[in-house]
């Protein structure tokens, strides 16, 4: 897949120590190197690759053609004839004649549906007894031009070119068909890196949490020991303590397993070297506000979704299988015509300086109808393609559709998420301000440490709570950049194939 995006070179693991393996990535980088190595975009870049083998294909039916014939024929017959054998003949005698034949023909087809050839022919010609010949043996030869045109059937421009046509179309729906897979594996690239940007975060909460519950058992510690507090004051952060610490452990696994998530995207199984290696996201979530048109959004989509696209393809292809399918509903009428030129020597030097005198000139047309009876077959297929065309039709503006409902949705969510950040970064700085007064009366005597621990508590709920929201908003952008079409160009991407 590596020629199939353009990007810098993939990612590689650098050892920190010896235990210790990390592997810093962005989210550009981790969607080329998933792109690259993703088996399901493999089978599309090969698909994309047969069908422009089947383009030149059906252009070679236009390619010419040369025939080479030789044939040698050695004929015996008993003469019954005194003309044939001679006056002197009075008995049964053999009658010989040999003859040797060598044809050369060059013939293509032409978009028109014609089939125009151009041959040439020698035959030596000896007989044996001989009494009226001029020679023995004898050289005739020609050489002719000919065209065969349909009229009806087979016939015109659109009829011969469309299957062409069809091919390259099949060439652009799987470049299409290429696309969008690329823009569903770049999509649940991001999102799981996004997930695991969280639980990175979700860890440096716990951790957070744990500090502050440590620095409250300290203290009480300090103040138990000086006698100025009960030792029951201790108990409750022990045991908050204890229960921060699982939190750690379970955030640390979670971590783990969004790593897993990511690596089976891009595939890092395949590679001893970073298989093992801890992701180091470098990518951020921010906050930054962006504005969405809903009608602008939805007019992108219709212009660059691939899907939508490999649907039209579709329709256009049906449409000319269609119109394939009424010409052949009509009677074969076929004109040929074509003009010779006839030589004749006792050698071929000889004959062939006949025949290019064109001395000997012979024109002819001949004119060939065929009527099927009946043409159930023709008429099948006919009204099969106009059923076909139609479901085609159908598929488009269905697809319009779900794609309308889609983009709606992603729009939709985007805003729920701006303003899900703005309130979760309100309810966490109102905590915080919380966290801060209670330690304030804690440290005067007007509060306990179990009303610390929970303010602290609730602090770690609202951080977590923001960071779901600022992850779940750079998820969604995402998301709705594949609703648009444009997730690729969203990251700077192109695709090889594309290009071409």
């Amino acid at each position: 897949m590596a020629s199939s995006t353009l990007s810098s070179a993939p990612p590689t693991a650098i050892e920190m120590d010896t235990d210790l393996k990390l592997l810093s990535l962005s989210l550009k980088d981790s969607i080329v190197y998933a792109l690259r190595n993703n088996f399901d975009i493999v089978v599309s870049q090969l698909n994309s690759q047969i069908e422009n083998s089947n383009v030149t294909i059906e252009k070679a039916k236009y390619d010419p053609t040369l025939q080479l014939t030789g044939s040698i024929e050695n004929t015996e017959v008993p003469i019954n004839s005194q003309l044939v054998g001679g006056l002197q003949t009075t008995s049964i005698s053999p009658f010989v004649e040999q003859g040797k034949t060598a044809d050369a023909i060059i013939q293509s087809m032409i978009p028109t549906g014609a089939t125009v050839s151009l041959g040439y022919n020698i035959f030596r010609d000896y007989v044996e007894p001989n009494p009226f010949r001029l020679m023995n043996p004898s050289y005739q030869n020609y050489v002719e031009a000919k065209i065969t045109q349909p009229l009806l059937k087979g016939a015109g421009w659109f009829y011969n070119r469309s299957l062409i046509n069809i091919a390259r179309n099949n060439k652009k729906i799987s470049l299409s068909q290429f696309k969008s897979k690329a823009m569903e594996v770049s999509n649940s690239v991001q999102e799981a890196y996004w997930n695991l940007v969280k639980a990175i975060e979700d860890l440096r909460v716990a951790k957070k949490s744990m500090e502050r519950a440590e620095d409250l058992l300290r203290k009480n510690r300090i103040q138990v020991e000086a006698g100025t507090l009960a030792p029951i004051e201790t108990v409750d952060a022990e045991a908050e303590v204890a229960s921060r610490l699982e939190a750690i452990i379970t955030a640390e696994n979670e971590i783990k397993n969004k790593e897993d998530e990511l690596k089976k995207i891009m595939h890092f199984t395949d590679n001893n070297v970073i298989s093992d290696a801890a992701i180091l996201p470098t990518d951020k979530p921010v906050s930054e506000q962006k504005k969405v048109a809903l009608q602008d959004t939805i007019r992108i989509a219709m212009e660059k979704r691939p899907e939508l696209q490999e649907l039209q393809l579709k329709t256009e292809n049906a449409g000319m299988q269609t119109r394939r399918r009424k010409n052949e509903l009509f009677p074969s009428l076929d004109l040929t015509g074509g003009m010779r030129y006839t030589g004749l020597g006792d050698e071929v030097s000889s004959a062939n300086d006949s025949t290019f005198s064109e001395s000997f000139q012979s024109e002819y047309f001949a004119l060939s109808l065929g009527i099927p009876i009946g043409n159930r077959s023709a008429r099948s297929e006919y009204n099969k393609s106009k059923l076909e065309t139609r479901q085609a039709d159908i598929n488009v503006k269905k697809k319009e559709l779900d794609i309308v409902v889609e983009v709606r949705v992603a729009v939709r969510q985007v805003m729920t998420n701006i303003e899900r950040v703005a309130a979760t970064k309100k309810a966490r700085e109102l905590t915080q301000k919380r966290l801060e007064m209670e330690e304030k009366k804690y440290s005067v005597g007007r509060s306990t440490s179990l009303e610390v621990l929970r303010a602290q508590e609730s602090l770690a709920i609202a951080e977590g709570n923001e960071i779901k929201a600022m992850v779940d908003y750079e998820i969604s952008l995402g998301s709705l950049d594949k609703a648009r079409g444009m997730i690729l160009e969203a990251y700077d991407i192109r695709l090889e194939e594309e290009k071409a």
